[in-house]
């Protein structure tokens, strides 16, 4: 087991991020389109709803295999982004 105390001390979160692309002509949008777009719209474009889901299963997997090697130490928070273009970014936490 690997104990790292100087983590315990400071209380340092473990971060695990998943990233994702959408071009915007995959998603059949402009820039300008995007710009005007709320988070939701955004999130509901099906090239965006495939990648945020596809990030989250690897996401989850990751998770598992991180915290199953190194359980009760990690203080692990995982997150999934997809940029659409290089416009507009949508993220969760999982």
């Amino acid at each position: 087991m690997i104990v790292r105390p100087q983590m315990r001390q400071y209380k340092v979160l473990d971060i695990l991020i998943e990233f994702k692309y959408v071009k915007l002509k995959e998603a059949g949008v402009s820039g300008e389109q995007t710009r005007s777009m709320s988070r939701q719209q955004i999130e509901a474009l099906e090239p965006v709803k495939t990648k945020l889901a596809e990030a989250t299963a690897q996401v989850k997997r990751y998770q598992l295999q991180l915290e199953e090697k190194y359980y009760g130490i990690l203080r692990l928070r995982a997150y999934v982004v997809v940029a659409l273009g290089f416009e507009r970014v949508v993220w969760r936490e999982v």
